[in-house]
């Protein structure tokens, strides 16, 4: 699916069969040991054929098999591809539902997630996110999953850390022009929800620059 000139969202199904043995040959030896590491069986599935998917994206994007696919961690664990890094990506999963974007000399993020109307976000929004976010929530765990997914995207396209975005005001209509008023993370942005499942919400976030850019990312 895309989005925007040059970015693509790729759905991964993380609950349908599939042959764990060979999709964990795929993933090198940091992801295999943090498969191993997970002890619940569902999410170690979830991890490894999200992440296998990702390579399989990826490998063919660069030419290369999945397992042929060199992932590097830079600073705060955002990943980059040594040998293309003109090829920026990011992977979200949430419940049985994985999200990949894939951008091309812009910086990108991607978030899902699951709605879990058990948890009171309301005194949470107000604390930490900005007066008209805050109100915008409203208690609505629907609104709150939207939003986070928002910042979220923001906070991975940026490289950064997640409380360095609990500021940053996201609420307004999708595409959304984001930037950080205290100018702790680099952007500006360009956010987008992205269409999920019922159950979910998700957004995907890519950096720009000037204005005329803005415009043509926006452009179908």
């Amino acid at each position: 699916m895309t989005l925007w000139r040059d970015v693509e969202i790729w759905r991964i199904p993380t609950a349908r069969p599939a042959d764990l043995d060979r999709l964990t040959s795929w993933l090198d030896d940091h992801e295999q040991a943090r498969a191993a590491d997970l002890t619940d069986a569902a999410a170690r599935r979830r991890f490894i054929v999200s992440h296998a998917g990702m390579r399989r994206v990826l490998g063919r994007r660069m030419g290369v098999r999945p397992g042929e696919v060199r992932i590097a961690v830079g600073r705060h664990g955002k990943p980059y591809l040594p040998t293309r890094p003109d090829v920026q990506w990011n992977l979200s999963h949430s419940g049985d539902l994985a999200l990949l974007a894939v951008a091309y000399g812009r910086s990108v993020g991607v978030d899902v997630e699951r709605l879990r109307p058990e948890l009171d976000r309301a005194a949470f929004a107000r604390r930490f996110f900005p007066v008209e976010d805050a109100e915008f929530v409203d208690g609505s765990p629907e609104r709150f999953a939207l939003l986070w997914a928002r910042r979220e995207a923001c906070v991975k396209a940026a490289g950064g850390r997640l409380a360095q975005g609990l500021r940053l005001p996201v609420n307004g209509p999708s595409p959304a022009f984001v930037r950080d008023p205290a100018g702790t993370l680099p952007g500006p942005w360009l956010v987008l929800d992205v269409p999920v499942p019922r159950g979910f919400r998700a957004a995907v976030a890519i950096s720009v620059w000037p204005a005329r850019q803005r415009r043509a990312l926006m452009t179908p």
